[in-house]
């Protein structure tokens, strides 16, 4: 029996790391989330979410996150690394059921179940070739634009949805999206400070990457709104892979491995993941009516 090297054991252990920061960037932006009495798709909300404490806490947790991640994948292969994503919900779901003084219902244990199968899945059958490369100057434009506008529009469609559950998918899927694509930008940007410093930092991948991948913080953060961690989480966690791939084929010479088969596989993965989001589905009942109507004073008995 072959042992996993010392190597892949310290990538792996980076990559648990990151999942555990990853959480506790999302539980600190959930708690956020319930101290805003109004949606945070409006822009008067940004200063609020500055100044608080929270916001901060979340930020230097999503940075280990950060460089946890890059650590795990110098020691070991993506294909190992991006399926331990999933820890995030086994983490988050009791973790915040935890501290809002509840248990975790059966139905949200069996959501995530549902969750983590199709997203291992969906990994599985949309691999992509050895081959792909970086994206070009051109193509860094046009995927960071493409991405800015794109985000904003499901913002603002978000912004405007009267279902509290709905728009934290809408605006969860975003997040998803922006870590996806600020994925590919920055691995063009790593490959840019290649040739020097003033390269790196005047290749239009890493200006895409810094708007996108803050950008997505934010949606994050608007995501948890009216909702528990799992279902926003949920999404965000299968949304991130997707985009990635898409970028990665469509811009940077991958090839999609799965053919026919594994499409059809892959959009049965997805129909099981909006299941098990449905049942993970738990509204905050006070931030969730808060955050789509006009508070009005509760009259007295």
């Amino acid at each position: 029996m072959t042992l996993l090297s010392y190597g892949m054991w310290l990538g792996i252990t980076f990559g648990v790391l990151s999942c555990v920061s990853y959480t506790a960037a999302a539980v600190a932006q959930r708690r956020l989330a319930v101290r805003m009495t109004e949606p945070l798709t409006g822009r008067r909300q940004l200063g609020s979410i500055l100044r608080h404490p929270l916001w901060w806490v979340s930020m230097v947790f999503n940075g280990g996150r950060a460089g946890f991640q890059v650590a795990a994948v110098s020691f070991a292969p993506l294909t190992v690394i991006q399926p331990l994503g999933v820890l995030v919900l086994i983490f988050g779901i009791p973790w915040s059921a935890r501290l809002a003084h509840r248990k975790v219902r059966r139905a949200e244990w069996h959501g995530a179940a549902y969750t983590m199968l199709a997203l291992g899945v969906l990994l599985a059958v949309t691999v992509t070739g050895d081959q792909g490369g970086v994206l070009s100057a051109e193509d860094s434009v046009l995927v960071g634009v493409g991405a800015v506008v794109l985000l904003a529009a499901i913002a603002g469609i978000a912004g405007r949805v009267p279902s509290t559950s709905w728009r934290s998918y809408l605006l969860a899927a975003a997040a998803g999206i922006a870590f996806g694509v600020s994925a590919a930008t920055v691995k063009t940007a790593v490959w840019a400070f290649g040739d020097g410093l003033l390269a790196g930092l005047t290749h239009p991948s890493a200006l895409a990457t810094a708007v996108i991948a803050v950008f997505g913080l934010f949606l994050a953060q608007a995501a948890y709104q009216g909702m528990d961690l799992g279902a926003p989480l949920g999404v965000t966690t299968l949304a991130n892979p997707v985009a990635a791939a898409l970028v990665g084929v469509v811009f940077m010479g991958e090839t999609y491995a799965g053919g026919w088969l594994g499409g059809a596989v892959a959009l049965l993965c997805g129909l099981v993941a909006a299941y098990g989001i449905r049942l993970l589905t738990v509204p905050t009942n006070g931030v969730a009516k808060s955050a789509v109507q006009t508070q009005e004073p509760e009259p007295r008995a």
